[in-house]
């Protein structure tokens, strides 16, 4: 018997988990991208697979199963990853005691415990102290994104249609640039294009898009584990701002950005500092403008806020080796998954988490 054909529209994390979950689930998997190669939010990230910043229930459980993916995934492919964790540094006491805050309240849940001071020494972090995760992985996205696409076709016998664009969806039918093509069922994953396909199912989901800011730095002759946060992020994650017991904290923490340093605020910016691949450089991020629009234009004034909190964080200069705009989708709810007719489902990840959750949400999608 022939196997159940799966259409697959996107080539970016999203769209690679669910071909990978399709194929081990019996279909014959075709992916169509519109570029020549993937190159949006999947590859413009920090390769951060994030357990700790997401809020318990539904979230967290994505994030630790696609964890386990991950590690069965990477190794098979032979990309380079590591699995050593997290550290948030607290810069000040006020971001200081937003970390015991979380420790005392959830950091059974999480796993984390507290660092002094002294015990940042060794990862070249400069603070009062940090919360240590140890669940975070990462891993190099420019690198992963085509390496499992080229995995999927050789391991999986996953076609790829790259340059094609899919103007309408008519099953078994697919109308596309390239001509027409058949499947049994469709797995629409576009990112922040909210317009091509079923642009009515989008447009009531009151989405925009974010538009971030990033760096890549050479290696200022340092060696990081962890991936390192600041306290900044606390105002930024699910994780910090699910508990009522960090809302004193956390308001006392964003009254004194408020005061001292408003255009961290203004700017949407949290401090990320990962080191990636065998060379050890540097991504630095983010910076978050949200509308129904983003400019191409980056500012340089917000490059100059990141490369600042970096430098001050590692207590070293730092040289500039890229510098670009990622872009995703941003709505009310983490993720959305539609189904505007029989056999076609929209798949959507509208919270910056996409390497964290999607092998684990493509999963559940095509689950029988």
């Amino acid at each position: 018997m022939s196997r159940p054909r799966l259409a697959v529209v996107g080539a970016g994390v999203v769209g690679l988990a669910h071909a990978w979950a399709g194929a081990r689930l019996g279909y014959d998997v075709t992916v169509f991208e519109r570029d020549a190669v993937a190159a949006g939010a999947s590859v413009r990230n920090f390769g951060l697979g994030l357990l700790l910043g997401q809020p318990q229930g539904d979230l967290y459980e994505l994030a630790r199963h696609s964890r386990s993916l991950w590690l069965e995934l990477l190794p098979a492919m032979g990309c380079w990853y590591k699995a050593q964790g997290s550290l948030v540094v607290a810069r000040n006491a006020v971001e200081w005691a937003v970390l015991e805050a979380f420790q005392a309240e959830l950091g059974q849940q999480y796993g984390t415990r507290l660092l002094n001071a002294a015990a940042l020494s060794a990862h070249d972090a400069l603070g009062l102290g940090a919360l240590q995760s140890g669940s975070e992985i990462a891993f190099e996205s420019r690198q992963v994104i085509p390496a499992l696409a080229g995995w999927l076709a050789q391991m999986h016998g996953v076609r790829f249609h790259y340059g094609t664009q899919i103007n309408a969806v008519e099953l078994p039918v697919l109308q596309t640039s390239q001509g027409r093509h058949h499947a049994d069922r469709v797995i629409v994953c576009t990112g922040h294009d909210f317009q091509t396909l079923y642009p009515a199912h989008f447009s009531a989901l009151d989405l925009a898009r974010c538009g971030l800011q990033m760096l890549r730095v050479v290696n200022p002759g340092i060696t990081l584990g962890p991936a390192l946060m600041t306290g900044l992020s606390t105002l930024h994650y699910g994780a910090f701002t699910q508990s009522a017991a960090l809302a004193e904290p956390l308001a006392r923490l964003h009254e004194q950005l408020a005061c001292e340093q408003p255009e961290l605020l203004e700017h949407g910016i949290h401090l990320i500092i990962q080191q990636v691949g065998l060379d050890g450089d540097l991504i630095i991020g983010d910076s978050h403008h949200y509308g129904a629009d983003i400019t191409p234009f980056s500012s340089a004034a917000v490059d100059t806020l990141l490369l600042d909190l970096a430098e001050s964080l590692l207590g070293r200069r730092l040289q500039v080796q890229a510098r670009w705009q990622g872009v995703y989708a941003k709505g009310p709810r983490p993720y959305e998954i539609m189904q505007p007719e029989p056999g076609v489902q929209l798949v959507t990840i509208t919270a910056g988490v996409g390497m964290s959750i999607a092998l684990a949400l493509a999963e559940r999608v095509l689950s029988p």
